[in-house]
């Protein structure tokens, strides 16, 4: 089995990424292969509207840090896609890989609206950090991102919301979030087996 996970964040070892890396060891341990891929340093663009990904075989004619990623989601059998919050939803850098997740999709006969997907059932675990305390505060915004990605034909099997990450590692002191993180890791795993 393999899961991959994918850091909007800027900050390389702040807590969205540790949060990530925990339900990747858990995966690690469970005995699957992982990888991370840090959103920030890819260079991705924004999609271009320009439809050459709508068809059944169809990519994304975009040649930036997306292009591999592509072929990382078609092998895994499950994502974990780790966003802080920023200004009550998912950063920009996180918008736009969803965003050119759009090349997941393709146009059944041509019609607008058809929509078919690439992929079906693709297991998907989101992890969301932020500094305001209260995890219900933004929970729309985190219903609104996973509703695109079960849109896209992913499976979400779970959320992991960290309230309180005033500092770079406050995470490290939230043993509860820490648990949930490595569990979540591990049951998708185990859930393959």
């Amino acid at each position: 089995m393999k899961v991959v996970g994918f850091v909007g964040s800027p900050r390389k070892k702040g807590n969205t990424t540790t949060i990530v890396n925990e339900v990747l060891r858990g995966a690690t341990e469970a005995g699957a292969e992982t990888k991370i891929f840090n959103i920030n340093e890819l260079g991705i663009r924004g999609c271009q509207a320009c439809y050459k990904c709508q068809t059944p075989e169809g990519k994304c004619v975009q040649t930036d840090g997306m292009a591999p990623l592509y072929d990382e989601i078609f092998s895994a059998d499950a994502v974990v896609i780790g966003t802080p919050v920023f200004m009550f939803q998912v950063t920009g850098q996180t918008k736009i890989f969803i965003d050119r997740l759009f090349a997941l999709l393709y146009l059944k006969d041509g019609k607008p609206g058809a929509f078919r997907n690439k992929i079906k059932g693709k297991k998907v675990i989101t992890v969301y950090s932020q500094g305001q305390p209260d995890t219900s505060l933004f929970a729309s915004s985190f219903d609104l991102n996973e509703g695109v990605l079960s849109f896209l034909g992913f499976k979400v099997e779970g959320r992991i919301a960290a309230g309180g990450m005033a500092s770079l590692d406050s995470v490290h002191g939230d043993q509860a979030v820490m648990n949930k993180a490595y569990a979540a890791g591990a049951e998708l795993v185990q859930q393959k087996q």
